[in-house]
Formats: C-alpha cells, structure tokens, sequence
C-alpha cells in the first residue's frame, strides 16, 4: 500500500472519531463535576479512555472481518482487503499497552474499573462474543461509558449519589445510542448473527429509546432537584423534545429511521456539550 492508502486504512480501524470524543467528553464532565477545576491527575484517565476505547474498535474489526465482508460493509479496512489481519493485531498490542501503562498512576479503584473496561471489550468480541447475545450487546456498549466516567469522578471523589446519578445518565445514554446503531443495521444483520434488536424488531426498539429518554429527562431533574447539581441547569430539561421527536417520526417512516442515529447523535452532542458549558460557567462564576 501506498503512504495514502496506509494512513486511509489506519484512520478506519481506529475511527476514533465515532464515539472517542464522546467517550472523553463523559470522562471530562465528571471529572469537572467531582472536582472544580480538574488537575493533571485527570490526563492519564484522558489517555487510558482514548487508548482502550481504540484497542476495542480495532479488535472488534479483526473478529468482524469475515462478517463485515460478506455483508458488504468495506468499512471495514480488514475486510476490504486494504490491511492485512497482523496489522491490525500490531496496532491492537500497541494501544492495549498504552491503555495498561497509562494505568499505572491511578487510584486502586480507577485501576480496576480501567481493567473491566478491557476485559468488556475482549469479551464483546471475542470468547463470549457478547455482540452476538442479544441483551448483553447492549450493556457492554452502555457500560464502557459508564466506566470512564466512573474513573474520572473517582480519582476526586468517593462514589456517592451524585457518582451513581450520573451513571445513570451515561449508561442510559450510551444503551440509546447502541440500540440507535443495531436499528440502522437491522436488515443487514438479521441474516447474519443475533442482537437486541434483531430479536425485539426495530419498531420495539424505537420505543424503548423514547422510554430511556424519559428516564435520562426523570434522572437529570432528580439530580438537580437533590442539590447535586446547579438548579439554573433545570433549564435545559425541555430540549429532550429534540430527541424524542425524531424517534416518533421514524416510527411512522422507515426513511427517517435510517437519518434517526446521525439525527439523534449530532442534536445529543450538542446539547450535552452546551449543558457542560453551562456547568462550567455556572461554577467559575461562583453561582452553583
């Protein structure tokens, strides 16, 4: 391959982009909301999301290779032939290194909760293949989430109410938007191996999503009505009319279906980002 066609096959492998920085972005905010300001304690975390989250997207195409080639998803550089299976496993050995090492400096618990996050990934794709077990596909999307966060608020804090509650915001979040994705890859998969939503069908699952919305919504306000977080942030509530719209539409239209995860995943994004910003805001001037 040329230089080109290298880094074009790298840069697809690890599509860091696809969820990376929303990884960051949940291990940020709760690590700004355990401590205000954050300290440099904070960038091995920041390094180990990155890394890990790598090391999985990268494993995930080696097991999925033959898969993804016979679905026709040439996405996938290993299956479309322009990276050979060895080195991808080089590419996949240098960031679970990296994700290892960047442990090291860590409180015991965040250790812990970094070597789960490995394990979860190895076994989506590999040994229990949990991406194949309907149910269990869904929580281990939702939990790697989850886990960053934890190991960010953690190195500052005790895990207390406020720690269990914005769990709960990420796992709830994180299982929407992997619900979202086996939605749009429904009739390419159903043929091929078993998910959530192969076995519920996508209309089931489009209701569970505005049920996990509800409960993101009843989450968020509790947290804020508790005094955990600031009650100017109340404010933001309605904007879950932005999310639950698009669901109702696709529920009627099998072409807004296939626009509801970009949909859904760029209004999420920016309506988290501006929550954070308010947060920041909020406690740099003192208010909350």
């Amino acid at each position: 391959m040329n230089q080109n066609g290298s880094l074009n096959a790298f840069a697809r492998i690890v599509r860091f982009h696809e969820y990376g920085p929303c990884y960051l972005i949940s291990a940020l905010a709760c690590g700004f909301v355990a401590k205000f300001p954050v300290d440099a304690n904070l960038l091995p975390v920041l390094l180990f999301v990155a890394a890990s989250s790598i090391f999985g997207f990268v494993i995930n195409d080696i097991a999925d290779a033959e898969l993804d080639k016979n679905a026709g998803k040439l996405r996938n550089p290993i299956a479309s032939g322009d990276l050979s299976a060895s080195s991808a496993w080089t590419i996949t050995a240098i960031f679970l290194g990296i994700a290892i090492f960047s442990l090291y400096r860590l409180n015991l618990l965040s250790k812990l909760l970094g070597v789960l996050v490995i394990i979860l990934f190895s076994g989506y794709s590999f040994g229990p293949r949990a991406k194949t077990r309907p149910g269990i596909d869904i929580f281990c999307h939702a939990s790697w989430n989850t886990l960053y966060g934890l190991m960010a608020y953690s190195l500052y804090r005790p895990i207390d109410f406020l720690a269990v509650g914005l769990s709960g915001l990420l796992f709830l979040s994180s299982m929407l938007v992997e619900l979202l994705n086996e939605v749009r890859d429904h009739d390419s998969e159903k043929g091929m191996i078993k998910t959530t939503v192969t076995l519920i069908g996508k209309k089931r699952a489009l209701k569970v999503c505005i049920l996990i919305l509800l409960l993101i919504l009843s989450i968020f306000v509790s947290i804020i009505l508790t005094g955990a977080l600031p009650l100017a942030l109340l404010i933001f509530s309605p904007s879950i009319v932005f999310l639950v719209m698009p669901i109702i539409k696709a529920l009627g239209s099998e072409r807004d279906e296939q626009k509801l995860l970009p949909t859904l995943s760029s209004r999420g994004t920016i309506i988290g980002i501006i929550i954070f910003v308010a947060y920041l805001i909020i406690r740099a001037a003192g208010i909350g």
